[in-house]
């Protein structure tokens, strides 16, 4: 048995405890002889190469997707699957990669382990770092084809783009200018003063609807008095409960008022 005698790891063969040692020792004999990167196995050095002959020799059967390694294909492949096989054991989330699995256990955790050599501010994903650095170097990677305005991030390219295609798909009820993007609405508003006006418009839409209802029953009662009227009837005593009734309307109306301001309130 092929035993290391620093890690107490055990081989099969020989060769194999040769290539763990030089995770010890650091050894990698195997050089790129494009850009001189060196690894530790002949394997490792052989599938560096073909990031410059541009050689994917692992194609998907489902889509042709083509991959450098076998393990990319494995991992494809679950994108048609639907296989997540990644498991976290706090909130049973499940992932199709390890990598993604490990971070998101940082939301639990709470580790941050990229840290910015600039200002110290630190990430949970090397990708959130990489996108924050751009803010001390004033990198724009992604430009408009339309205009060439360039952008740090993707996503404000794409809402940029908005403004070329015309796509406004947030008008304003109150002017009926429209806007790109859900927020630049609401600073519309609140710098042109529409949401005062709409808390003032629906205020009087709450207004004119009490006083319609008091109007259509005021109506309605009168045309009650009206149709029972006849020509027998006392002028006097019809005048005295018309006055009556409108009392009582009067009356009627102040009590909606109040209901309503206490809703409002």
């Amino acid at each position: 048995m092929n035993k290391c005698h620093i890690c107490s790891k055990e081989f099969s063969k020989k060769s194999h405890l040769t290539v763990h040692m030089r995770m010890h020792t650091g050894e990698k004999p195997f050089n790129c002889d494009i850009c001189e990167k060196a690894f530790s196995t002949q394997g490792h050095l052989t599938i560096h190469v073909r990031i410059h002959s541009g050689e994917k020799p692992y194609s998907c059967e489902t889509c042709g997707k083509a991959f450098r390694t076998s393990s990319e294909l494995v991992t494809h492949n679950r994108i048609h699957t639907g296989e997540k096989p990644f498991k976290c054991d706090l909130c049973e989330k499940v992932f199709s990669q390890q990598g993604h699995l490990i971070e998101h256990k940082r939301i639990h955790t709470g580790e941050r382990p990229y840290s910015c050599d600039i200002c110290g501010k630190s990430f949970s994903q090397p990708i959130q770092l990489a996108v924050h650095k751009r803010i001390h170097t004033g990198e724009k990677q992604y430009s408009c084809d339309t205009c060439e305005k360039a952008f740090a991030q993707q996503s404000a390219l794409t809402r940029h783009k908005k403004i070329h295609t015309e796509e406004m798909l947030y008008p304003c009820e109150l002017c009926k200018k429209s806007f790109n993007d859900r927020s630049n609405l609401t600073r519309h508003k609140k710098s042109s003063g529409h949401l005062n006006k709409l808390e003032s418009t629906k205020n009087t839409v709450l207004s004119s609807t009490s006083n319609s209802f008091v109007d259509c029953g005021e109506a309605n009662i009168k045309q009650e008095i009206n149709e029972e009227q006849t020509p027998d009837d006392d002028p006097i005593s019809i005048k005295l409960e018309a006055e009556s009734v409108e009392v009582i309307i009067k009356e009627e109306a102040r009590d909606e008022e109040g209901i309503e301001s206490e809703e409002i309130v």
